[in-house]
């Protein structure tokens, strides 16, 4: 065995974000930070000010320029403590009210306990407590210089009443709620010079609040808006250790190269991206494991009249969307699958049009059957099979058994696809539920329409059963 090469130089993360705001020039209020800061010994890091500096930059009447800040970071990289100073700050140095904010009440308490305690612990700050209130549901600070800071819920009447001149942080904004979010953004409404700081790191098709302010944040947002995204480029190898400080901004001062290492070894692919390097994902729980989709995509796949064909179709819960897909014996043994259409409308799709397309389909490729799940889907069944299509209901303990032939088939390589941007997108979309002895797909907690893929899981199924070879006897 030999050994490591050792590195020259040891990693730090980075100072700038990958992703961010431009910068603005002028006076800040940095230094009244960095003076509290001081004062309880607990200096900033590099990224943290190179933030607060930009953050904390006012216009020429004094007041902030960014009155939203978004700050996306992986974690344990200091998020609290840079909002811990800034509380600090507008509570003592400009006298201004403070409301905090979690999508877990514990969370938004952890903070409020770190900000008493430094209170509390420093004899110079101690003086400038009015009182600090801990019992359940009343957590306050008062100082006597009449600024406040409360904690409230994050749920739709948790902020409503309140109103806030100094600071709104809310922190872990990936899981908060839209009722919540809508109900605490109006608390600041009535102050201009009032702030709101956003923390969180990156999250999933789930986190649509987050995602509404990233894709407002990247498409040429007003100057009020601050964004800060230390992250790992979207498609990056895991182990990248470049991508890691770009991702960890407090990797060589708070966190070491063998924390990230230990992450990354114990952890899922999705948690090591979202959590480790600050990447998108479509969704924490999907069944596919990581790579498989790219690895079984060949794009000179093509779906040719006259294969042994099935297809399969269904429609989303909410009936506003639909996919007919397609499976077909291979000449070389393996399953290729793809979407031949979709179907989308505002209110419901029309079942009857939709039955006429599949029809349409039908009529070219002839398949040799179409699967359809009885519970979602009969009515449209029942028109094709009206019209002469052989169909057959795979649902209930069939389709546990199909999504575990389609997990199989994609593993081994068996099933191909041709990398339809829509297949990918669906199958990106599924969530699992899994029982001691299986799994399958389920839509209630999938991040988005996953018809094409209930289809799939049914025409594999059915595709892997071996087909009888035709034989004469004499």
């Amino acid at each position: 065995m030999t050994d490591k090469p050792k590195r020259s130089q040891k990693l730090r993360g980075a100072t700038k974000p990958r992703v961010h705001s431009p910068l603005l020039k002028g006076t800040n209020k940095l230094q009244d930070v960095k003076d509290l800061c001081e004062i309880v010994k607990m200096p900033l890091l590099p990224w943290q000010e190179f933030v607060l500096k930009d953050m904390l930059t006012i216009d020429k009447k004094g007041n902030w320029i960014r009155k939203t800040n978004l700050i996306l970071v992986a974690r344990q990289n200091g998020k609290t403590h840079l909002a811990r100073m800034l509380i600090l700050a507008h509570l003592l140095k400009w006298n201004t009210n403070v409301l905090i904010m979690s999508s877990n009440r514990s969370m938004a308490l952890d903070t409020f306990r770190q900000v008493t305690s430094l209170l509390e612990t420093n004899d110079h700050l101690k003086g400038f407590v009015k009182q600090i209130r801990h019992a359940n549901g009343t957590e306050s600070i008062e100082m006597l210089s009449g600024a406040r800071l409360d904690v409230v819920a994050a749920t739709r009447d948790g902020s409503r009443g309140r109103s806030v001149n100094g600071l709104l942080y809310i922190d872990e904004i990936r899981e908060i709620s839209e009722e919540g979010y809508r109900a605490a953004t109006p608390t600041t409404r009535a102050h201009p010079n009032s702030q709101t700081l956003l923390t969180s790191n990156a999250g999933d098709a789930f986190s649509t609040v987050l995602n509404d302010l990233r894709e407002r944040a990247q498409d040429y947002p007003p100057k009020s808006f601050g964004y800060y995204e230390y992250s790992a480029p979207q498609y990056c190898k895991i182990d990248d250790r470049n991508a890691w400080t770009m991702a960890n901004p407090s990797l060589g001062y708070t966190i070491t190269e063998e924390a990230i290492e230990e992450a990354i070894a114990t952890s899922p692919i999705e948690n090591t991206r979202t959590e480790t390097l600050c990447q998108w994902i479509d969704s924490l729980s999907s069944p596919w494991p990581h790579g498989v989709l790219e690895d079984t995509s060949d794009a000179t796949l093509e779906m040719s009249v006259g294969a042994y064909t099935v297809f399969g179709f269904d429609v989303s819960p909410t009936r506003r969307n639909g996919s007919l897909v397609a499976g077909q014996l291979l000449p070389d043994g393996r399953i290729g699958i793809g979407i031949l259409e979709t179907y989308s409308s505002q209110v419901a799709i029309d079942e009857l049009k939709m039955a006429a397309s599949i029809k349409s389909w039908c009529d070219i490729y002839k398949p040799r059957l179409v699967c359809f799940d009885k519970y979602a889907t009969q009515t449209i069944a029942d028109r094709l099979t009206n019209s002469g299509v052989v169909c057959e209901d795979v649902s209930g303990q069939q389709f546990y058994k199909a999504c575990g032939d389609l997990l199989e088939g994609l593993v081994n390589a068996r099933v191909v696809h041709n990398g339809q941007a829509e297949l990918i997108q669906q199958m990106n979309n599924c969530a699992a539920k899994v029982n001691d002895s299986a799994w399958r797909i389920i839509k209630r907690k999938s991040a988005g329409d996953i018809s094409a893929p209930i289809g799939l899981a049914m025409v594999v199924s059915k595709l892997m059963i071996p087909q009888p070879k035709p034989q004469i006897y004499t």
